[in-house]
């Protein structure tokens, strides 16, 4: 076997393109070499070089792939000429985009042979048209906004999927419909759209009150809408109410009043009844059973007459103040008046008792003290004098009931609301009219111009001692 000179052997492959880089391994070895024409690494068999296989895979495969594209280029042409379009420039490829123009409209597009081929005549300027779709210019776009009612309060934003603030000209509302929804036939208002439906669907007059004379109902305005409140006139009992359609329309009843008689009267115990109950906590009525929470006139077993709800003595509570009372409402009592420096109470109480002395160890002064022949009169004169001050002289009680833990807060005044000697008058004043006798007991140097320093507390006088001897210590650094 003959051994190639090296010297010829890289003559060869220099004749075939590749510069050799390495000296020469024998000819069925590869040989590492650059490619002239790429100035790709390679390493080619000089065996396969004299066979005419050629140096170089990488051009070895665009030379193939030119020669394939160039054979398909007709191909591919005639497929876009047959749906429409037309190739600008040489073709790239199947999956490269490709420069062609629309026939039909003129419109220039990059698109890959595949797409063409999945789908022939797709060009959106022409899907938009065959559509009604339309080219808008500022011109058209307000022309067409003004033929619907509409006077834009800006320029037309160039497109006709964007909103476009305007004024309703029919209800002066500023609105923001889109172009294109306004050229499909959308309306310019949706409130006035709003208003337009509840019209066509509202039902007529005559055929709602079909409903309310059902159930007993009279109208006396006319039919605004199934939820409105409609004014009628309940036929049974005259009164006025004001039901929706809606409502009646479900089962509702159209006269509350009525319907709380009727709920009532369902649920009202049996005359024959109440009377037992009555009489098991020795209780006698004296006049017809009207419904359990209102005061029944009854005579008791120990021969009072009492007012007592059903309801109380049927929790064994309120059946006679006389015998289940602490306060002796047949005894004698008295009505006082305490004030502090910003407020007044009145109030009732035992004769000799503890009331009054409960009040000043909270930090009240007595103002006066007045003496009754019973109980039934203190409590009578308190509850007169506190009409007066709610009624009459419009004035609240001034402390809460956390204020006063020993009760009574709800018969307070302000200071500036009424005068200790007008307290006095209005009492002795009732006391005259309703011909009770009453006694002086008591009376303070406190009047119109003078009122206590102290002021009154939830705390008692051990609790106060103590507080004032905490603040009185002297600060320790």
């Amino acid at each position: 076997m003959l051994r190639t000179d090296p010297a010829v052997a890289e003559s060869e492959m220099r004749a075939a393109g590749a510069i050799p880089t390495a000296p020469f391994p024998g000819v069925n070895k590869p040989w590492p070499c650059i490619h002239d024409a790429c100035s790709e690494t390679i390493s080619p068999r000089l065996a396969n070089v004299r066979r005419g296989t050629g140096v170089c895979r990488k051009c070895a495969g665009f030379k193939r792939g030119a020669a394939r594209k160039a054979s398909l280029a007709e191909a591919a042409v005639a497929l876009l000429g047959a749906a429409g379009w037309e190739a600008l420039e040489p073709y790239p490829g199947a999956q490269v985009p490709w420069l062609m123009k629309h026939r039909p409209c003129g419109t220039l597009l990059r698109r890959s042979l595949d797409s063409v081929r999945g789908k022939p005549s797709s060009c959106m300027k022409c899907f938009r048209t065959e559509r009604g779709y339309r080219s808008w210019t500022p011109e058209s776009a307000l022309e067409l906004m003004r033929s619907k009612g509409l006077m834009p309060v800006e320029p037309y934003p160039g497109s006709s999927s964007k909103p476009w603030r305007a004024v309703h000209e029919e209800c002066g509302s500023q609105v923001a419909p889109r172009l294109a929804n306004i050229a499909a036939g959308q309306g310019p208002c949706e409130a006035c759209g709003y208003a337009s439906g509840a019209v066509a669907l509202r039902m007529d007059h005559d055929v709602a009150t079909v409903l309310m004379k059902a159930v007993g109902l009279s109208s006396v305005e006319p039919f605004r809408g199934v939820d409105y409140p409609w004014r009628c006139v309940h036929i049974d009992c005259g009164g006025e109410v004001t039901p929706s359609y809606t409502n009646i329309k479900r089962g509702q009843g159209g006269c509350g009043a009525c319907g709380n008689a009727a709920a009532s009267e369902k649920l009202r115990m049996p005359e024959p009844e109440a009377v037992a109950l009555m009489a098991v906590h020795g209780l006698t009525p004296i006049e017809p059973y009207r419904a359990s929470w209102i005061p029944w006139r009854s005579e008791h077993a120990c021969g009072r007459i009492v007012s007592p709800t059903l309801s109380n003595v049927r929790s064994g509570l309120g059946i006679c103040r006389y015998c289940n009372s602490s306060f002796p409402f047949d005894g004698e009592a008295e009505l006082y008046l305490v004030a502090d420096s910003r407020a007044m109470k009145i109030g009732c109480a035992s004769r000799g008792g503890k009331r009054v002395a409960d009040h000043v160890r909270m930090g009240w002064a007595e103002v006066w003290r007045l003496g009754t022949e019973t109980g039934d009169a203190a409590y009578a004169l308190e509850q007169g004098v506190l009409r007066w001050w709610r009624e009459e002289l419009s004035a609240p009680a001034y402390y809460a009931r956390k204020d006063m833990p020993q009760w009574g807060a709800s018969e307070t005044i302000a200071w500036e609301a009424v005068q200790p000697s007008s307290v006095l008058s209005k009492a002795l004043a009732l006391a005259n009219g309703w011909g009770y006798t009453i006694s002086l007991l008591s009376s303070t140097p406190v009047s119109d111009d003078i009122r206590p320093m102290n002021a009154s507390t939830n705390l008692g006088p051990r609790a106060r001692r103590k507080m004032a001897v905490t603040e009185a210590q002297p600060t320790l650094f």
